[in-house]
């Protein structure tokens, strides 16, 4: 190499924020190495296969209409979608009874809280006039505020709170709920699946698209099994520890989640509002099952695999069966308290919960799968949780603007960091071709 650098940019993270930058700086002529952790790219994507094919994604799964990043791609790389099954109508249960829509009190809250986001700057959150007051509060304290019902308090919290942030209403600020909302185009399309963001699934999963875009780079590119533990940085550039490896580079792009970003050690040590940023933007913690069977056993019922609860152990279900099976595949995601109460629980006692569930919204047949697979990603090494990270309760304000601002040579991507379909795959892709093109501008 000419100036005696491993590359002239280290991509930390080969998940889909670190792929998509490091596509961008390989067309433009750079060298890039991206050091990837795991013993594969994707990062929160992961397809597994059953011994008869049948697809499962135990990460992220989804891709809608309007996430236009991840359409390229898909395109690009010439990986194919199906729509998500509704083969008929969805159970809702509200505090145990099945309705058809939920009270006007619940879709009066919703309104209200997509009319505040729309107010929300998605670059810049801190900046609304109310940001300290919004960042201040809890969404549960702000429910408590607006209705004197538990039980629709309760209902909103899962929806939002619960199914967008993977977190309880408790943990959550207002303001970050709201930019999220607007990150999002609002709750219709976020909570949506035919022309929301559930919408369409990826054949062979989003691994798939990973993996082919891996395929794509330079040969040599992606160094696996390579965690970073330390980056030394300065005006002269930054070397990156990474395993056995010592990649030395103009500039690096750390492009995972916040709460793994903020465990490498740097050298000089981060600003100190970068480094508290990192320590109050902490993972999601929710669960997500795959209840297996021979056939969709709830279709001959007039039911679309859909469900949402107001209490109990599942808030969501849904027909994961791929187009043509072969097996059957019930989707269901715990969250919020829920989620932390199920994982203390040994793994049989979680199993006949969820189960149990299953059969109350979709008949006896659902207690017998013939197959169950849950996969944590609080547990997995190199997440730590799922769905996203989302900044603690008075943060976005203390700390929101070191979010994206390079500090000297370093960069950050990654779909924390995103101002449009945060916390998704099209977030991560947004994110990583943001920090690529501060990169290039840089020179």
């Amino acid at each position: 190499m000419q100036d005696g650098r491993s590359a002239d940019v280290v991509v930390v993270g080969a998940g889909f924020a670190g792929l998509a930058a490091a596509h961008e700086l390989a067309g433009a002529g750079a060298r890039v190495a991206v050091a990837e952790a795991r013993d594969r790219v994707g990062g929160r994507a992961l397809t597994r296969l059953l011994p008869d094919g049948t697809q499962l994604d135990l990460g992220g799964q989804w891709v809608g209409p309007s996430q236009h990043e991840m359409r390229e791609l898909i395109e690009r790389h010439g990986v194919r979608t199906y729509p998500t099954p509704e083969h008929g109508r969805a159970v809702v249960d509200y505090e145990g009874a099945l309705v058809d829509a939920m009270p006007a009190e619940v879709t009066a809250l919703y309104g209200e809280l997509d009319r505040l986001s729309r107010e929300v700057p998605a670059d810049a959150p801190w900046t609304h006039p109310q940001a300290r007051c919004w960042d201040g509060r809890t969404l549960a304290s702000w429910l408590d505020e607006r209705t004197s019902d538990p039980a629709v308090a309760r209902t909103v919290a899962r929806q939002t709170a619960g199914a967008l942030l993977s977190l309880d209403a408790a943990d959550a600020s207002l303001l970050e709920t709201l930019f999220y909302l607007v990150s999002g185009d609002g709750l219709d399309v976020l909570a949506g699946f035919a022309g929301g963001a559930q919408s369409d699934r990826l054949v062979g999963g989003p691994q798939e698209l990973a993996g082919r875009m891996a395929a794509a780079l330079p040969a040599g590119t992606i160094h696996l099994g390579a965690p970073v533990r330390r980056i030394e940085h300065g005006a002269g550039g930054a070397v990156v520890h990474a395993g056995a490896l010592r990649l030395e580079a103009a500039r690096v792009i750390v492009a995972i989640p916040p709460v793994l970003a903020g465990r490498i050690e740097y050298d000089p040590p981060l600003p100190p509002r970068r480094d508290g940023l990192t320590q109050r933007m902490a993972a999601g913690y929710a669960l997500k099952t795959h209840a297996v069977y021979r056939e969709p056993f709830w279709r001959a019922r007039g039911l679309s695999g859909i469900s949402f609860s107001s209490a109990g152990v599942l808030t969501e279900t849904v027909d994961n069966t791929p187009p043509g099976g072969p097996s059957a595949v019930l989707t269901s995601f715990v969250y919020g308290a829920d989620a932390h109460r199920l994982r203390t629980r040994p793994p049989g006692e979680r199993r006949r919960a969820v189960l149990e569930r299953l059969a109350g919204l979709f008949g006896g047949e659902a207690r017998d799968p013939v197959d169950y697979v849950e996969f944590d990603w609080c547990a997995e090494p190199w997440t730590r949780g799922c769905f996203s990270g989302h900044l603690a309760p008075g943060a976005w304000t203390g700390f929101g603007p070191a979010l994206r601002a390079p500090v000297g040579v370093l960069h950050w991507a990654g779909t924390e960091t995103a101002t449009r379909w945060n916390g998704y795959f099209d977030g991560a892709v947004q994110s990583g071709r943001r920090a690529a093109a501060e990169v290039l501008a840089a020179g």
